[in-house]
């Protein structure tokens, strides 16, 4: 640090050194008619002062570049002896001036950047010409040495596979998984693959209406919304009643018929209310999974006729204003129904009685092209306009929070912002500090305009705040979160602040990440700084609107001078100074989650192998029976009478022959055996050795063992007349000796 402030001093003096400390350098990546006026003389000795700053930053690896107007990061990184490498001609360059030639609604979609070209603040300033200068100076000086840090406003800028790891850069890729409308509202549906929560408890429910069942579900959504909305208007209505007293004077019971007497539309029967508490029911008995026996030949609840009658009626009710007649029975049915649902349905209190739907572009920043719609035809027909756009999945439906809570009769919202320094282990790591955006009209439902319902700044710093607005509200349209407390304290609500709201923005904002961590790619040396949007209900739960990157930080307010700048410095310090020294002052970054590291396995490539061993089949002999009964039942009929002697003495060789090669393809050998009445004649025995399995022999009363080996042939002495008793343990002899003799014998 302090050879740096005296490099500085080689090279300027007086006001000029404050100036070039101070660093408000003009844009790099814009045309100056400034930079044309005559450029001063180094000497010597500052140009070699210069050139140690240099090699000292290089040495450190100590050099940034920077996309954007970006002062307090610039201040930041000099301050720690860093020194920017200015892009001339880069990529950086060309993309940066097409960004301030171009109007905001030509920015790409693909990144929802929440970075505005009209924000942008003019750095150019002619008093800090010479702090410029010699920024260029030393620039040069770097020219062709590596960034070591790069910070950009879209992620796009620089191709992350050509970096090397030491190389650090703000932004991960495939961050549009959960920065996207589309992205958020289709990641969050898994979060229960990911955490035990549910996202209908923080996150208002959103579909895409690309896909036709998405568009179903939507349809059947807004219709049984139609539903709750009518029974809450049914109670709310009698509340009202019950509010202003029973006692009507008869002037006023007259007034009320005059009224509906000169009503252009009829009242809207009872009948209605009866059928929105059946379609309520069934929505309970299916939640509670007790519709599974029904059949698909199981009528609906209502038929699309009767269901576009119904939605008529609703309209001429919840937007005409038309009465129902004769409901006063069904409110205690009303309230009970509303009950029930409440236990099951988290966002029931932000659903209101208008049905309100706000339709989105899926991929758009800064509340361009946002709308609000109460009618189901309406909606449809808006998503409907460009195919393209609804084919590619660029539009989204989600619920309005139709009872926000509001400051002063005035909707805001709230930006809070993270930081993720890693996605393995997940790192995040929230801000102490948020603000509040207003509307610059007072809430109404009366009308959908977007000067009511959207607080973006870069929507309503063009509108004029309304004379019917409080006077509380600033006229810049933003406050500090220590000003929103202090109204909390007015109305004795200060403690929840910290209990529900800034836990509840934590919760939220973790889970969205869960979600999203599969579809990152975990670079390290690599960070992001989002904007998230909440708002809140009556009871200051916060609801997630959508996730920001790149947010805006421009010092368009007082209260964004002040909080912009103070979370540039803070992330530095976090991202750098906490990557020297672990105890190293964070700001108000505050450490909420960090997850255990997964081992992710090495990709080897497509090895695609088959593993295993050969399967050997026994093929084990057919039990033997007796010559009789083996040849009449597989060989056909045999004669009795014929000499099986014969048949061994004339073709020994031939059996011998045959019999290998049936023991090799395991055939039977019953039908070349000779049978028990051919055996009165002596003959040569023949000694066989076959596979190991136990066939019976002769009548099937005595069974020898047949071994596993390759069948062999003896020259044997003749047997005796006598049968032989007992198996035969290795050789198998034929003929066979008698069986009623006690002892066999094989005498020579």
């Amino acid at each position: 640090m302090e050879a740096t402030n005296s490099g500085k001093a080689g090279i300027l003096s007086g006001q000029k050194l404050q100036d070039a400390n101070q660093n408000h350098a003009p844009c790099l990546y814009t045309k100056s008619p400034e930079v044309r006026v005559g450029l001063p003389d180094f000497n010597p000795d500052r140009l070699k002062t210069a050139r140690a700053l240099a090699d000292k930053a290089v040495k450190m690896q100590k050099i940034f570049s920077i996309q954007g107007p970006y002062p307090v990061i610039r201040a930041a990184l000099r301050a720690r002896g860093w020194i920017e490498q200015h892009m001339h001609g880069s990529k950086l360059q060309v993309q940066q001036q097409q960004q301030h030639q171009s109007s905001g609604s030509k920015s790409s979609s693909k990144d929802a950047d929440d970075h505005n070209s009209e924000d942008v603040e003019k750095e150019q300033d002619p008093n800090r010409l010479h702090s410029f200068l010699v920024s260029a100076a030393l620039s040069r000086l770097v020219r062709n040495e590596m960034v070591y840090f790069y910070w950009t406003n879209r992620r796009d800028a620089i191709n992350t596979n050509i970096l090397q790891k030491q190389q650090i850069i703000n932004h991960f890729t495939k961050a549009g998984s959960f920065t996207t409308k589309v992205g958020l509202c289709l990641n969050l549906r898994n979060l229960h693959w990911f955490d035990v929560a549910n996202p209908d408890t923080f996150f208002p429910r959103c579909y895409t209406l690309a896909a036709q069942d998405e568009k179903h579900a939507f349809i059947e959504d807004y219709r049984r919304t139609a539903c709750t909305s009518l029974l809450k208007y049914v109670v709310k209505r009698d509340q009202n009643i019950q509010g202003k007293g029973i006692s009507h004077n008869l002037q006023d019971v007259q007034v009320q018929r005059k009224q509906n007497k000169h009503r252009s539309k009829p009242l809207v029967p009872s009948q209605m209310i009866t059928t929105a508490l059946k379609v309520c029911q069934e929505y309970l008995e299916s939640l509670e999974h007790k519709d599974i026996d029904k059949t698909l030949e199981t009528p609906q609840t209502l038929t699309q006729e009767q269901w576009a009658e119904f939605i008529s009626s609703y309209y001429l009710v919840a937007h005409g204003g038309a009465q129902i007649e004769r409901s006063e029975h069904l409110v205690s049915s009303c309230e009970a129904m509303l009950q029930r649902l409440e236990k099951v349905s988290p966002q029931l209190g932000i659903d209101g009685t208008q049905n309100i739907w706000i339709i989105k572009p899926g991929a758009k920043s800064r509340g361009r092209g946002i709308k609000c719609a109460k009618r189901l035809d309406q909606i449809l027909r808006m998503v409907a306009i460009d195919p393209a756009l609804i084919k590619e999945s660029k539009w989204v439906v989600q619920k309005y929070i139709e009872q926000p809570l509001l400051v002063h009769g005035t909707k805001f919202d709230v930006r809070q912002w993270f930081l993720v320094t890693d996605w393995n282990p997940l790192t995040v790591w929230f801000y102490k500090k948020c603000y509040l955006r207003f509307s610059t009209q007072p809430y109404s439902l009366d009308t959908l305009d977007s000067s009511v319902h959207l607080c973006n700044n870069s929507i309503q710093k063009h509108l004029r705040p309304s004379q019917q607005r409080h006077c509380g509200i600033p006229a810049d349209n933003m406050w500090l979160d220590d000003q929103f407390r202090a109204f909390l304290a007015s109305q004795g609500r200060e403690a929840l602040w910290e209990t529900v709201v800034v836990q509840g923005m934590k919760t939220t904002i973790i889970h969205a990440l869960q979600t999203a961590q599969d579809l990152m790619e975990s670079r390290k040396n690599t960070f992001e700084l989002y904007g998230a949007d909440f708002m809140l209900d009556l009871s200051l739960h916060p609801w997630l609107i959508e996730i920001n990157a790149s947010p805006t930080m421009a010092p368009s307010t007082s209260v964004t001078a002040q909080l912009c700048a103070a979370v540039q410095e803070d992330t530095l310090r976090v991202v750098l100074d906490r990557k020297v020294d672990r105890t190293a002052d964070t700001g108000d970054f505050e450490l909420i989650y960090r997850q255990a590291a997964v081992e992710v396995p090495q990709y080897l490539g497509i090895n695609l192998v088959v593993e295993g061993f050969a399967v050997k089949n026994p093929c084990p002999l057919p039990p033997l029976r007796s010559s009789n009964q083996s040849a009449s039942k597989r060989w056909g009929p045999v004669k009795e009478k014929e000499s099986a002697l014969e048949k061994v003495q004339a073709l020994p060789k031939m059996l011998l022959k045959k019999a290998e090669s049936k023991i090799r393809r395991c055939e039977p050998l019953s039908p070349a055996l000779p049978s028990e009445s051919s055996l009165s004649k002596p003959v040569k025995s023949i000694s066989i050795r076959l596979p190991m399995t136990v066939l019976p022999i002769g009548g099937g009363s005595h069974s020898g063992h047949l071994w596993k080996r390759r069948a062999e042939v003896s020259n044997v002495q003749p047997p005796t007349t006598e049968k032989q008793q007992g198996p035969l343990s290795q050789e198998m002899t034929a003929p066979k000796q008698p069986r009623k003799a006690t002892s066999s014998s094989t005498s020579a």
